[in-house]
C-alpha cells in the first residue's frame, strides 16, 4: 500500500483547466481553476484564496500545468499517488477509463484530429504530469465512453457502412459531465427521461433513459449540435465543402474557422464568452445570444423526440449553472411542454427552477467531471 495519500484530477478545457485534490475517499480538499489560456489573454487562477494573475509567460496548457504542479498544487500535495485526466475523444478503442502507458497515449495521440481544440491539451496534461511525477500512475477517463449505450442505429451515420467500419461514426461528448449528473438526479426527479443540457464554452445535450446515454447531440467530433463559444454546430455538410472552396483546398484554415472563429464569436465578432455578450447590449452581442437559444430550443425537441418524452430537463456547465436569462427563455420557448418557470428559484440558481406543479421539471446541477476522474483513478489503480 502506497504512503502517497491524494489523487489529482485534471480537467483540460479548450481555454481552461479545471484540477481539484481528494483523498482516497473521494473528498475534496482543494479545487482551482486557470481561466483566460491562450489568444493572448493573461492566465487568471481562481481557487480558494481568490483570483490572482498568473505569470504572462505562461500562454499554453502545458507551461500552466507545470507552474500548477510545481508551483500550486506539489507544494501543498505533494504526496499524490494518482493523477486523473479528462480526455475528450477515446474513439472506438477506449470505452471506459484506461492507465496511461505508451500504448494509450498513442491511442489519444492518434485521435488528436477528431478533437483538435482539445486532445492536444489532454496530451500536455499527461506529459506534464510525466515529468513531474514520473513513478506516479495516471488514468485516462473518456468523454466519448458515456455515449457508448447509445443505439447503433444512432451512432451511425447515413453513408456507406465501410466508413463506419474505420471508425466514421457519432460518439458524443462531455461524458465525464453527464455521469456526475447523472448521480444527483435522484436527489431532484423520480421521472426515467431526463434531457442534461451541458452547455459552456462547448456544449450539447443527452437524452438520458434511466441514467443512460440513449442520444447526444454531437457526433463524430465535438463540432456538432448546439452553438458554442467558437464552433458553429449544426451545419449544412454543403457549407463545410463551401468553405473548402473558399479556401482554396487550405483545410487547416478551414479547421480553425470551424474551431476556433466560429460559434458565438463568428456571429458576434465581439467575444466567445456569454457573460460579455449579455452585457454588451449590442445588435450583433444580442444576435448571438438569441441564435444560442434557438438552437437549444431546437436540439431540445429533438432529444425529447429521441427519448420519447420529458420527465425533466437540466442545466450545467458554465453558461447552465449561471446564466438565468439564458435558462428563462429556453425554459419560455418551451413552455408549450407544460414547463413553467419559478422566476425567484431561477434568479438563486436554486436546484429546482420549475413551478412546484410543473410538469416537465427543470433543474439546475452543478458538475463536478473531477469526482469522476478521482473516483476512475481508484477503480483503476489497484495500489492506492
Amino acid at each position: 500500500m502506497s504512503t502517497q495519500s491524494t489523487i489529482l484530477a485534471l480537467n483540460c478545457g479548450s481555454s481552461s483547466i479545471k484540477f481539484a485534490v481528494f483523498d482516497r475517499a473521494c473528498h475534496a480538499l482543494y479545487r482551482g481553476q486557470v481561466e483566460n489560456i491562450g489568444d493572448g489573454l493573461s492566465p487568471r487562477l481562481i481557487d480558494d484564496g481568490g483570483s490572482s494573475d498568473l505569470p504572462a509567460q505562461l500562454g499554453n496548457h502545458a507551461s500552466i500545468i507545470g507552474h500548477l504542479l510545481h508551483d500550486v498544487i506539489m507544494p501543498r500535495f505533494g504526496d499524490v499517488c494518482g493523477v486523473g485526466h479528462r480526455v475528450v475523444h477515446g474513439g472506438t478503442a477506449f470505452d471506459q477509463p484506461a492507465v496511461i502507458d505508451g500504448n494509450v497515449r498513442s491511442g489519444i495521440a492518434a485521435l488528436s484530429p477528431l478533437a483538435p481544440s482539445h486532445q492536444p491539451h489532454n496530451l500536455a496534461g499527461i506529459d506534464a504530469v510525466s515529468g513531474a511525477l514520473p513513478d506516479v500512475p495516471q488514468v485516462a477517463c473518456f468523454d466519448t465512453a458515456f455515449h457508448r449505450t447509445i443505439p447503433e442505429h444512432r451512432q451511425l451515420m447515413a453513408l456507406p457502412r465501410a466508413y463506419a467500419d474505420k471508425g466514421l461514426r457519432r460518439f458524443g461528448f462531455h461524458g465525464l459531465s453527464y455521469q456526475s449528473i447523472v448521480a444527483r438526479l435522484p436527489e431532484a426527479i423520480s421521472g426515467r427521461r431526463v434531457v442534461i443540457c451541458h452547455l459552456g464554452n462547448g456544449c450539447s445535450l443527452a437524452g438520458v433513459v434511466d441514467g443512460q446515454s440513449a442520444w447526444t447531440s454531437m457526433g463524430f467530433t465535438p463540432l456538432d449540435g448546439l452553438i458554442m463559444g467558437r464552433r458553429p454546430g449544426k451545419l449544412d455538410p454543403g457549407a463545410v465543402l463551401w468553405l473548402v472552396r473558399h479556401h482554396d483546398g487550405d483545410l487547416e484554415a478551414v479547421d480553425r474557422v470551424l474551431n476556433r472563429e466560429s460559434g458565438l464569436l463568428g456571429v458576434s465578432g465581439v467575444s466567445s464568452d456569454m457573460r460579455i455578450l449579455l452585457e454588451d447590449g449590442s445588435e450583433a452581442a444580442g444576435l448571438a445570444v438569441t441564435m444560442f437559444v434557438d438552437r437549444l430550443v431546437q436540439e431540445i425537441g429533438a432529444a425529447m423526440a429521441a427519448i420519447g418524452g420529458l420527465d425533466a430537463i437540466v442545466f450545467a456547465g458554465g453558461i447552465g449553472e449561471n446564466a438565468a436569462i439564458i435558462r428563462a427563455r429556453t425554459l419560455d420557448a418551451l413552455a408549450w411542454t407544460g414547463l413553467g418557470i419559478n422566476k425567484e428559484a431561477n434568479a438563486a440558481h436554486a436546484l429546482t427552477i420549475s413551478k412546484g406543479a410543473s410538469r416537465p421539471s427543470a433543474h439546475v446541477i452543478a458538475t463536478d467531471e473531477e469526482a469522476v476522474i478521482a473516483r476512475a483513478v481508484l477503480g483503476c489503480v489497484a495500489s492506492i
